[in-house]
């Protein structure tokens, strides 16, 4: 258990590296709310790594730290949706639109049955078997939003700024793994086992910090949003589609506000 706590100490300094990264080159104002997500998980991994455990005080600060993940993985989220789609502001809109009440509608749903499993459930520990299916939905709600921005990028062969490439990626590669270590946890019946599983995802997502910090650059953010070269013959098409669809969302828009 001692190593699980250095290793979840050299993760707060990767997230504090790609922290500092961001604040040097200019972008902490650009992805304030990466930065605010960074700064939560520093502060909750590199505190929590030296907490026994098996106390009250780990317990305590890990149900007050998580449910404030959550809000700041949606919000990220949403500051990817806006960073991805800013040449298209009416899709953007329409996306967020989309995150927002898909979101409050997967959070009902999720505290419907965790209260359900809550005052139903007749074994052991009740609270944390319903905090768990609110976990799991977060999870598995946040990677279904990161997986359908990038479904879009590819569908319409979007050529993206190389740190928001970095961004998207490595955000929905971290989910992806913490997602995985969650589900291999739940069926793991030794602590140590589910030791060794968390150990394992938080180094690969150590090492995909590393490897974004190193890669995060300044010149990273001037190429322009277009369709990707590689797109030929439909690049026009599909340029001429999503001017079409923006032009319509947006009409929609003022129309609604109107």
């Amino acid at each position: 258990m001692l190593t699980l706590h250095y290793i979840m100490t050299f993760q707060a300094a990767c997230y504090l590296a790609l922290l500092l990264r961001l604040v040097l080159i200019g972008l902490a104002g650009r992805y304030r709310f990466l930065c605010s997500y960074l700064v939560l998980q520093i502060l909750g991994t590199a505190g929590l790594s030296w907490i026994p455990f098996t106390t009250r005080n780990y317990a305590l600060a890990y149900f007050c730290i998580t449910p404030t993940l959550w809000v700041l993985s949606y919000l990220v989220v949403l500051e990817l949706c806006w960073l991805i789609l800013e040449d298209y502001p009416g899709i953007a809109a329409a996306g967020r639109r989309i995150i927002n009440c898909s979101t409050v509608a997967a959070m009902a749903v999720a505290a419907g049955f965790a209260l359900y499993g809550f005052l139903t459930n007749v074994g052991r520990f009740p609270f944390l078997r319903s905090f768990a299916i609110v976990h799991l939905s977060v999870r598995v709600g946040v990677l279904a939003f990161l997986f359908a921005i990038l479904f879009f990028v590819y569908r319409f062969r979007l050529e993206l700024p190389r740190n928001r490439r970095l961004y998207c990626v490595g955000y929905s590669a971290c989910w992806g793994l913490a997602l995985a270590s969650d589900a291999l946890s739940m069926r793991m019946s030794s602590a140590s086992h589910e030791a060794i599983v968390n150990s394992v995802e938080m180094l690969i997502c150590s090492a995909l910090l590393i490897a974004g910090t190193a890669m995060l650059n300044p010149d990273g953010e001037r190429q322009s949003l277009s369709i990707h070269p590689d797109a030929n013959d439909n690049r026009a098409a599909l340029h001429r589609r999503l001017k079409e669809m923006n032009s319509l969302l947006v009409d929609v828009g003022g129309r609604v506000k109107k």
